[in-house]
């Protein structure tokens, strides 16, 4: 299995210098029993590394530089893939469609799965058949989010940002995909061609996950919560 990150966003939410990327700000990860402070996106990767995925396909912004300079740097097999212009997240993913020829694990870039048994239970289910996985986390405010419903451990549907959810369980971007999800993915959002999977009869399993353990990198005002969080778990699992 690969995996495929989205990092060519533009980040406005985060207030950051024109030429950086949110991908590329620093949480607390622990390296070798050590605490580190590392880019999010190189806390991703190192995750999923750590649970036997070995190759990454990475959508950068075509002028992001700083961000592509950095991940060659790193011991990992990674392939980047270039975007012209930020057109939303499902038109991102779709970028890949003649790159990733398996199954795959889909990360945001600046999300990330804080709690490695959650990522490890997500990746089991996989190896047990269950082919399509979303991440559900419960949230009080699921207005904002896309929203699962969920029935006998099946997605029945979804809907993005909806007015009136039926809902409170909002995804994170944290995915695993058979290459069917591109034949799907028709406009700028990735919630749609999940529903319209769900109307297809093609099964969408689901791994709930507690709203503490996913680390998403917003607004400037909340990072310093971010580096606590991450800190916190680090000195949890540091010897």
């Amino acid at each position: 299995m690969e995996a495929l990150i989205t990092a060519a966003g533009l980040g406005t939410r985060a207030n950051l210098p024109s030429n950086m990327r949110k991908e590329m700000l620093p949480v607390y990860s622990l390296r070798n029993n050590k605490i580190v402070l590392r880019p999010i996106i190189d806390a991703i990767i190192e995750n999923l590394d750590d649970n036997n995925i070995k190759k990454f396909y990475v959508i950068l912004d075509k002028n992001d530089t700083n961000t592509r300079n950095y991940l060659s740097s790193l011991k990992y097999n990674i392939e980047f893939i270039y975007q012209n212009k930020p057109e939303g997240y499902g038109k991102a993913v779709l970028l890949a469609r003649d790159y990733i020829k398996n199954d795959f694990i889909l990360n945001a870039g600046d999300g990330l799965i804080l709690d490695q048994m959650s990522l490890k239970n997500i990746i089991k289910k996989y190896y047990s058949g269950e082919k399509n996985i979303i991440t559900l986390m419960k949230v009080n405010n699921p207005s904002h989010y896309g929203v699962a419903m969920i029935k006998n451990n099946i997605v029945t549907g979804l809907e993005e940002k909806p007015k009136s959810p039926k809902s409170n369980y909002a995804l994170s971007a944290f995915y695993v995909f058979t290459r069917d999800i591109f034949d799907f993915i028709k406009g700028e959002e990735l919630t749609p061609a999940i529903n319209s999977m769900v109307k297809e009869n093609i099964k969408v399993y689901y791994q709930k996950i507690k709203r503490y353990d996913w680390i998403s990198i917003g607004k400037s005002e909340n990072y310093y919560k971010i580096l606590k969080r991450t800190y916190d778990y680090c000195k949890k699992l540091s010897p």
